[in-house]
C-alpha cells in the first residue's frame, strides 16, 4: 500500500489503515519503501542491559529500542524493521512514522525537530521539547482552533514564501482518553501511562505558512521570553535530528546553519516556562498565535 505522510508517498507493509485515518494510494510510484527485514548491526553492539541505542548520519542509520526492535534507513530512501515479539502494531506504527521516520527526514536533509505542531487560519506552529514537558498537552488544548500537524515529528519544508510544517501521521499521545468516538490504544512507548489515541481527518493544512515556534522549558513560575535569533537557533539545535555521534561535517553544519537561518528569519519564537506541578499559561499562548 502506498501512503502519504509528510508530503512523501510511501510504500510500506504495515496495514496503516487499520488503527490510523491516512490517506491511501494506489500509485506504483514512491518515494519511500518501509519493510521488515531481518536485521543485523554494522555500528551498533547490543547486549541484554541495552534500552536504546542509536548511530545516524546523511545515508545511514541504525536504531535499537527494547521491546520495539531493530531498524535500519538508508540514503533518505529505505526503512528496515525488524519487530520485537512484545510490541503492539499500532505501537509499532506510531514508533516508526514518528521516531524512527524522523531519521529518515534527517537524511533527506529536511529539519526536524522533536515536537508537535498546529494550523491556524493557514498559519503553522510549533511546541518543542524535552519529553514530558507538555507538547501534546498544548497542542490537545488548541487544536479546537486549527487543524493538527504533527505529534513528535516537526520536519519543515522549503515554499516559496518561506517555510511549511509537513503533515504527520494523525494521533496524538495524552494521558486521558478525548471522547468515546475516537480509537486509543495503549502506548508501550514510554514508562509514562498514556493513550496513542486516533485524531478525526481533518482539513487538508499542507500549505500552512510557518509562523512562531515556542520551546517548551520546566522554570520557575509560569513566564513566557520573547528569544533573540541567537536563543532561537540554540533551541533548534537542542531539539533538532542530526547525526549521532555528532560528525564534524563541515559541509553538513554549513547547510544546516543556511536553513536553520531563514526558518528564524520567516518566525517569531518564544521560551515557554512552567513549574513542573504547574499547567503552561495557555491564554497567554493563544494570545501569540
Amino acid at each position: 500500500m502506498t501512503y502519504i505522510l509528510y508530503n512523501y508517498r510511501i510504500r510500506a507493509d504495515l496495514p496503516i489503515e487499520d488503527f490510523f485515518l491516512i490517506d491511501v494510494e494506489k500509485s506504483r510510484s514512491f518515494d519511500i519503501i518501509v519493510k521488515k527485514s531481518q536485521i543485523t548491526f554494522e555500528k551498533l553492539s547490543i547486549n541484554k542491559n541495552t534500552k536504546f541505542d542509536l548511530f545516524s548520519t546523511r545515508n545511514y542509520t541504525e536504531i535499537f529500542k527494547k521491546g520495539f526492535g531493530k531498524f535500519v534507513l538508508k540514503n533518505g530512501t529505505t526503512l528496515f524493521y525488524q519487530p520485537d515479539k512484545e510490541v503492539m502494531l499500532p505501537n509499532l506504527i506510531v514508533y516508526i512514522f514518528s521516531n524512527v521516520f524522523s531519521y529518515l527526514l534527517y537524511q533527506r536533509n529536511c529539519v526536524v525537530l522533536h515536537g508537535s505542531a498546529i494550523e491556524i487560519n493557514g498559519s503553522s506552529y510549533f511546541f518543542s521539547g524535552r519529553s514530558g514537558v507538555g507538547k501534546s498537552t498544548v497542542v490537545n488544548h488548541l487544536r479546537s482552533l486549527g487543524t493538527f500537524l504533527s505529534e513528535d515529528t516537526c520536519c519543515f519544508v522549503e515554499t516559496k514564501v518561506g517555510f511549511s510544517i509537513s503533515k504527520s501521521l494523525n494521533f496524538i499521545k495524552l494521558d486521558q482518553k478525548l471522547n468515546d468516538n475516537l480509537h486509543s490504544y495503549d502506548t508501550q512507548i514510554d514508562v509514562r501511562d498514556r493513550k496513542i489515541i486516533q485524531l478525526d481527518r481533518q482539513k487538508d493544512a499542507s500549505t500552512n505558512n510557518f509562523k512562531t515556534g515556542f520551546f517548551l522549558k520546566y522554570g520557575v513560575g509560569k513566564k513566557i521570553k520573547k528569544l533573540t535569533s541567537a536563543e532561537a537557533l540554540k533551541g533548534f539545535i537542542a531539539n533538532m535530528r542530526n547525526s549521532y555521534p555528532y560528525q564534524n561535517d563541515l559541509e553538513e553544519q554549513t547547510r544546516d546553519l543556511k536553513t536553520l537561518t531563514n526558518i528564524i528569519k520567516n518566525g517569531v519564537f518564544y521560551n515557554v516556562y512552567r513549574d513542573v506541578n504547574e499547567d503552561f499559561d495557555l491564554d497567554e499562548i493563544r494570545n501569540l498565535l
